[in-house]
């Protein structure tokens, strides 16, 4: 844009004036004499006029006003999807929706809702965040170039004792301290551009809120508010996969042990070494979920939730006798099934119940977690072990032992969660290396079933009837127990955090809240709960599968 913003209705009738006020309602400049006309027009005396030195401060921040689908602009806003639609969006997407309001009705008071707040909250969390991450690297690098003098220090006095015929060795061995020195340099130098440019990135969209918020109109700050909150949420995803899984590096060095008295068959000065240590960096949550209307997206989902039966078929193994622990909802709405009693196989149906293949392992499984479209990993319960496979060739990529029995086992963030008798919740990374142990509690009960979200941790206690739920590190979130359920086994969890859980005993299937304050029964005994065991829910989809011990399978639509 030129550094004048001219009259938008002067330009019409060619005829170049300068703007003084600019409309956001009609997105186009004003001149003193057509501002004036502006304000006396019934339909535009209620649009928004600023200055145009308030105009400059907002017209980069990056608000969709239009419907990328139609082209046309927002009109309408559908509170059962929680977005802005406008007139076409209505006939092909949301002709069953019962609350849709206009988005003039959502957006206002845009500027005093909870969702701006909590927008700007978020910013400042991460850029706290990437501070604290920003400091570690720093330290880290600190400490790097300590070690590496203090190498190259024990290199200089060894070198100091010995004949010169061995200076090529020295300085073959200071070469390589320089490479591997300069590797981890580098790794830590790219590691921190990520996090400058992400800061540089926030605090970029932290102005843009505050300017928004300072002189944008409702509407603006409205749909503004929910675009940023998705830049915002991508960022903070970004950052928690980076942080979760940098390497600290050590180095070190190992002098050769006959280098004193076999000076003349020695054929390297020693060796540079660098240990490699896998951090994950805590990073501190705001407010995950963001509300534009005041209410709560959780709750609205909690209360809205309703399970509408798809298909419900038999599991059957070759034996025709199953006793099933765990089961998967595959990408492709396939189904995964573990047998703990059956054959040595997971078996895959369709959605409506027929039988695909069987996926060979090594053992009776227990329980399963996919890890991406070729890997998943598996539980063998009483076996001590579990494995990460190659679903398609069916490899074993590795393999890990335990003292005791492991149970039920999750996949987030790109770490493994299992749960192991007298132990507790086992983290391990991708290798089969152990992260950290929660034990206490997780350890004396009898405990069989857990799943997790991007930072919390849900897992059952089947004698004490109790649900727990704690944050990724263990520290308690909150601890859930209704007479209602009795045996708690299979758990699942929403995209809102509200958990899916069975009662083995109590036949029936219940929804608790995100904050475990509240619950509610989906499922009885009436819907064909014998003994269910297994659940899981699948949040793409939108996809509930529920298994008796059995072999009953209920798959249902979460509307």
């Amino acid at each position: 844009m030129s550094s004048n913003i001219l009259c938008g209705p002067c330009s019409h009738v060619n005829t170049q004036k300068i703007a003084q006020k600019w409309c956001t309602n009609c997105e186009e400049g004003f001149c003193a004499n057509c501002e004036q006309f502006h304000r006396s027009m019934k339909v535009t005396k209620d649009h928004t006029l600023i200055s145009t030195d308030d105009y400059r401060k907002i017209e980069n921040v990056p608000v969709n006003l239009k419907c990328d689908a139609h082209g046309k602009k927002f009109d309408l806003y559908c509170k059962n999807h929680d977005v802005a639609i406008c007139v076409v969006c209505v006939p092909s997407l949301h002709k069953y929706c019962s609350d849709v309001i206009s988005l003039d009705e959502a957006a206002e008071n845009a500027k005093r809702s909870t969702a701006l707040d909590d927008l700007e909250d978020s910013i400042k969390v991460v850029l706290e965040n990437l501070k604290d991450f920003i400091n570690n690297r720093n330290n880290a690098m600190k400490n790097l170039k300590i070690e590496e003098q203090s190498v190259r220090k024990s290199i200089s006095e060894m070198r100091a004792n010995v004949n010169k015929h061995l200076n090529e060795l020295e300085n073959k061995m200071l070469e390589d301290l320089f490479q591997r020195y300069e590797n981890c340099k580098s790794k830590y130098g790219e590691a921190q551009k990520y996090l400058n440019n992400t800061e540089k990135e926030i605090k970029l969209l932290q102005e843009q809120t505050s300017s928004l918020k300072l002189v944008g109109s409702d509407l603006q700050v409205f749909l503004g508010t929910r675009q940023m909150n998705k830049v915002i949420h991508n960022e903070v995803q970004s950052v928690k996969l980076m942080t979760s899984t940098l390497q600290d590096y050590k180095i070190g060095v190992e002098i050769h042990k006959g280098i004193t008295s076999l000076l003349e068959n020695v054929d390297n000065f020693g060796k540079v070494k660098v240990e490699e240590n896998t951090i994950s960096l805590p990073f501190k949550d705001a407010k995950v979920d963001q509300a534009q209307i005041v209410h709560k997206p959780t709750g609205q989902s909690f209360d809205r939730t309703r399970l509408q039966l798809r298909q419900k078929f038999q599991i059957k193994d070759k034996s025709n006798f199953t006793n099933v622990r765990g089961c998967w909802i595959l990408p492709n709405s396939h189904l995964l099934i573990a047998d703990y009693i059956g054959d040595k196989v997971i078996m895959e149906y369709s959605d409506d119940g027929r039988h695909i293949r069987d996926i060979p392992v090594s053992d009776t499984p227990y329980d399963l977690a996919i890890i991406d479209i070729d890997r998943m990993a598996v539980s063998y319960g009483g076996k001590y072990y579990m494995e990460i496979l190659n679903i398609n060739n069916k490899m074993v990529l590795a393999k890990v032992s335990f003292r005791f029995s492991c149970w039920g086992i999750s996949y987030p963030n790109g770490h493994i969660y299992i749960l192991v008798t007298n132990e507790g919740i086992v983290e391990m990374d991708m290798s089969g290396k152990r992260l950290r142990t929660i034990g206490g509690k997780y350890a004396e009960g009898v405990i069989f079933h857990i799943t997790t979200t991007n930072d919390r941790i849900y897992c059952t206690d089947f004698r004490k009837d109790v649900v727990y739920c704690c944050s990724m590190t263990g520290e308690d979130i909150w601890t859930f127990t209704d007479q209602s359920l009795v045996n708690s086994r299979g758990i699942s969890a929403d995209g809102y955090q509200n958990v899916f859980v069975v009662g083995l005993s109590s036949n029936n299937l219940m929804m608790i809240q995100h904050d475990g304050k509240d619950s509610k029964m989906l499922l009885s005994i009436s819907d064909g709960l014998d003994q269910p065991v297994s659940v899981h829910y699948n949040r793409d989809k939108k996809l509930l599968l529920v298994c008796n011990a059995k072999g009953d399978a209920f798959l249902y639509s979460v509307i």
